[in-house]
């Protein structure tokens, strides 16, 4: 059985900043501690906010481990997602952000679909933030058949009721992300996606379920398309 787990780490950097890791040396064995705990093959984390310039040795490399990170582009300490899968999960291939732009040659997961309403600037823009991470796992189905499983690790975009172009934009990535799974899907693939979806189901799930009427604007149009296919 695969165990996979799911942490908006809110900075990855964040639970290391205690005696355990006040030296870049113990940094690895903290990591590993907190991974280990958590008692998962793959650990899928969002909101790392870290970038490319700023990730050390110490939280990208851990004994027993491989990791795969997303930065943002466009602003440093923002975003980001990251999956350690452990040496035993290894992921026959892995890919950055949804759009392929950020592929690289070989190694890369494809599947892309039809994604012609999108201009290639759009797209871009949509996998700058850093918020789709892909890794392509080899399972064994209970009648002992071998699958394909994708896993699509998102931090899906805030939707801030004053930035109305923000609700665009978390709109759009939701319809990269579904063009995306659906053309894995259809390639015989099985698609998880996971992560931090930033909608609510249901109040339950919201920051501050008590609040109706703002769990209501917030989440009617995103709740909607993306549970529903309704706009």
């Amino acid at each position: 059985m695969l165990r996979v787990v799911s942490w908006n780490i809110n900075g990855i950097r964040s639970p290391l900043n205690g005696a355990v890791c006040q030296e870049s040396s113990t940094c690895p064995m903290a990591l590993r501690r907190i991974l280990d705990e958590l008692d998962a093959d793959i650990v899928c984390l969002q909101e790392t906010k870290v970038t490319r310039d700023v990730l050390t040795e110490p939280l990208a490399i851990v004994e027993g481990y491989n990791s795969y990170f997303s930065f943002s582009r466009s602003r440093s300490g923002y975003s980001g997602v990251a999956t350690f899968c452990k040496d035993s999960s290894t992921p026959v291939s892995a890919e950055e952000g949804l759009s392929g732009l950020f592929a690289i040659q070989n190694g890369n997961v494809g599947c892309y679909g039809d994604m012609n309403e999108f201009t290639q600037e759009e797209l871009r823009t949509l996998d700058s933030e850093g918020r789709a991470l892909l890794t392509q796992h080899k399972i064994r189905t209970a009648e002992g058949q071998e699958k394909t499983l994708t896993l699509i690790n998102v931090y899906c975009p805030h939707a801030d009721p004053g930035k109305p172009e923000r609700l665009t934009f978390k709109m759009r990535f939701y319809r990269l992300l579904q063009i995306r799974a659906e053309a894995l899907l259809e390639a015989g693939s099985h698609v998880i996606i996971l992560g931090d979806l930033n909608t609510a189901h249901c109040p339950i799930d919201h920051c501050d379920a008590s609040n109706m009427v703002r769990f209501c604007l917030a989440n009617q149009l995103p709740r909607g398309s993306f549970l529903y296919g309704k706009t």
